[in-house]
């Protein structure tokens, strides 16, 4: 998860704006943000590809490793998230595999579709299912959103999300504050720096809620980070509540655009 005049009406897929997402690369080094109880100490990696595919899809290529030390103990968590969005906002097909310590402990897989009011959701793994939720959005087109709305200048955006949880009956929401960012606030290394040089930006914290979010609304994860305009993000922030990890961008390579498609 990760992904903003208050807007009260939901975040419905958008068409146009996905296709103004960068293709590309990104490497991420987190570390813990502050001292906690519950480990001595946590790294991680997030990596990331964003490639078109052929004219009408984006497909993602996800994956986040962990390493968490408790005295003599390590133990290494390893996500990996496979997904290919439409650009349209209408199909996202997803795979997630998580790996303790070398363990495979599950598989998610299914395909999500939108139509009238609802989002449709078809599981095949972990045990074949079908669920229906009220009409959602999905990752990459919630990002797009997110951009369209920060630069028409509103600050607060609710939105319904499903995003491959195999808790997709917890209906999971989420509610964005979107800040401009200060000009001084550019990433760390000099050679990302000149990759994003001359971009709008703007500062995102981002609150998800579900079923089991308790009485006094606090959410069950928290995220912010530094948001681009062509969808690249930097200088993230994730609350899991025992502990947060923050970091920024190590690595940042461009693709190339899809050419020869129709405008939207």
């Amino acid at each position: 998860m990760a992904l903003p005049a208050i807007v009260l009406a939901l975040a419905l897929p958008c068409a146009a704006r996905a296709a103004d997402l960068q293709p590309h690369e990104a490497v991420y080094d987190l570390t813990l943000a502050s001292q906690t109880s519950n480990f001595n100490s946590v790294d991680g990696r997030i990596a990331l590809q964003l490639k078109p595919d052929a004219c009408d899809a984006l497909s993602l290529d996800y994956r986040f490793v962990a390493r968490f030390h408790e005295d003599d103990e390590l133990t290494v968590t390893d996500q990996q998230t496979l997904a290919k969005e439409t650009r349209d906002g209408k199909r996202y097909e997803f795979r997630t595999r998580t790996v303790v310590d070398g363990a495979e402990q599950g598989v998610v897989e299914g395909v999500a579709t939108n139509g009238g009011d609802a989002t449709a959701v078809s599981y095949t793994s972990p045990v074949k299912r079908e669920t229906k939720l009220p009409l959602s959005v999905f990752p990459l087109g919630h990002t797009a959103r997110l951009i369209d709305r920060a630069l028409a200048g509103e600050r607060l955006v609710e939105a319904n999300l499903f995003d491959g949880d195999d808790d997709a009956d917890k209906h999971l929401t989420t509610t964005s504050l979107i800040l401009p960012a200060k000009k001084d606030e550019t990433p760390a290394k000099p050679e990302v720096a000149r990759t994003l040089d001359g971009l709008r930006s703007w500062n995102v914290t981002e609150s998800y809620y579900n079923s089991d979010s308790d009485g006094d609304g606090m959410p069950i994860f928290e995220t912010s980070y530094r948001l681009y305009e062509n969808g690249v993000t930097d200088r993230l922030k994730l609350d899991f509540g025992d502990y947060t990890l923050e970091g920024g961008l190590a690595r940042l390579t461009y693709y190339d655009r899809p050419t020869g498609c129709p405008a939207n």
